[in-house]
């Protein structure tokens, strides 16, 4: 990021919190500068659940509309963020103290009840694997508790908290209508979203006043809106024809994975390690207008060997769609064909259970920054019912360990990162950290004239 960047809303917030686990403390936020922007993206905008480990909509928004009981702050310590501190132990019990006086964006209280139930719902979702340390949660007064040995048990409490995927919701939640406790509050504005300053936000409410996020037809649709001065950012570029006068380039991170997955009806290629193989075979440089990331390791172009088939995909996220497409072309072969067919959502999670399927193109959020979050995503992602191996034994690996690697024993391959990247308006001040993961867009300011 550019040297005039901003620390990030989060970072602000949890500055005041000691190191590790031997002392917490709740950040308060400021009064910030007004403003608006406005943007689009090339993803579906219909729902979101931060719950739902395939969700790329919460990967994306997810920080602007949620809070966890904990948070890490830039050094990668853990603070309270809806828990009024830090855990206890005591009588078999670690006790997790909720803040008095927490309410969501639309007004509702916040209370143990609606932890226990945001908690259990993660579990049945996408954090079952995640969770598989943390026995089920129990309402207490005040707060909620976990049974324990001992106070050992309290780093892994507060780490299984701290993912994105723990997100505090009210009971009601219903992911077309999300209502959180995080610094913004969401309503449906045409064909798109207005996330508006939310002055009920636990941890503070966002800088901007309101941000509109609109839904891109294609991936160009940003680019031309950002190039006329429509829009305030541009989604993967500084301009469809030509950069915009002043423009400056941001780069927020991977908020996820695209992913290649195999199914039952890719026959003897739906193996553990297929898919990665087949990933690692497609030269970066016939995809790297998408912004996967930087590039990985050469690998020989192998190609897809099986019978001719489709690649299925969602048909509301046109990135993830033209990802597929780049997919199905390098890796066809004569007699091995490979097409795109793009379904709805309902079918590809009635796919993605039943396996019914040769090729899929799909999403998987990280479950917490480190090697250990990421096999935990990706290992969900494959199997949940195995999933939680890969927490309560853990393989060894390094702290730098690619996710690639970690795919060599699963039914799916990651293509590249879901990034968060492209031009900026010269007024518009971006964060230049994130905890992660996950985009700070609340952190997001109008520079002073």
């Amino acid at each position: 990021m550019s040297a005039d960047a901003a620390i990030s809303r989060r970072a602000a917030l949890l500055g005041a919190a000691t190191v590790g686990f031997g002392g917490f403390a709740a950040g308060r936020g400021r009064t910030p500068p007004a403003g608006r922007m406005s943007f689009r993206v090339p993803w579906p905008l219909g729902s979101i659940d931060p719950h739902r480990i395939e969700d790329a909509t919460a990967a994306l928004f997810g920080d602007a509309l949620f809070d966890t009981l904990y948070a890490r702050d830039e050094q990668g310590n853990f603070t309270p963020s809806l828990a009024e501190s830090e855990p206890t132990f005591e009588s078999g019990l670690v006790h997790v103290p909720i803040r008095d006086g927490l309410r969501a964006a639309s007004g509702k209280g916040i209370d143990g009840s609606d932890v226990v139930f945001s908690l259990e719902r993660a579990r049945k979702l996408g954090a079952r694997a995640w969770f598989a340390e943390l026995p089920a949660t129990r309402l207490m007064r005040g707060g909620i508790a976990f049974s324990a040995k001992d106070a050992t048990s309290i780093p892994k409490v507060v780490r299984a908290l701290a993912s994105p995927l723990a997100a505090i919701v009210p009971r009601a939640f219903d992911a077309d209508s999300p209502d959180g406790t995080g610094p913004f509050r969401w309503r449906r504005r045409g064909d798109g979203w207005v996330l508006a300053r939310n002055p009920l936000a636990a941890r503070g409410p966002a800088y901007l006043d309101e941000i509109q996020v609109f839904e891109a037809a294609d991936l160009s649709a940003s680019l031309r809106a950002f190039e006329t001065g429509k829009d305030d950012l541009g989604w993967l570029g500084m301009g469809l024809h030509e950069p915009r006068p002043g423009a400056r380039p941001f780069d927020l991170g991977a908020v996820a994975w695209a992913v290649l997955r195999t199914g039952k009806d890719a026959g003897t290629w739906d193996v553990a390690g297929t898919a990665q193989r087949l990933c690692d075979g497609l030269p970066h440089s016939r995809l790297s207008y998408l912004g996967l990331g930087p590039a990985w390791p050469s690998e020989r172009e192998e190609g897809w060997g099986g019978a001719p088939t489709a690649l299925v995909v969602r048909e509301d996220a046109p990135w993830l769609a033209e990802l597929a497409r780049a997919v199905a072309a390098t890796l066809s072969r004569p007699g091995h064909e490979i097409s795109v067919r793009t379904t709805s959502e309902s079918e590809i999670r009635t796919l993605r259970s039943s396996r019914a399927f040769a090729l899929m193109v799909d999403v998987a959020r990280p479950l917490f920054p480190g090697p250990l979050g990421a096999l935990a995503a990706l290992a969900t992602a494959d199997d949940p019912s195995a999933a939680a191996q890969s927490i309560l034994r853990p393989p060894r690996f390094t702290s730098d360990v690619s996710p690639r690697v970690l795919t060599r024993t699963l039914r799916l391959g990651v293509l590249g990162e879901v990034r968060v990247q492209g031009g900026r308006a010269p007024d518009l001040v971006l964060p230049g950290f994130t905890v992660g993961p996950g985009a700070d867009l609340p952190a997001t300011q109008r520079a002073r004239k």
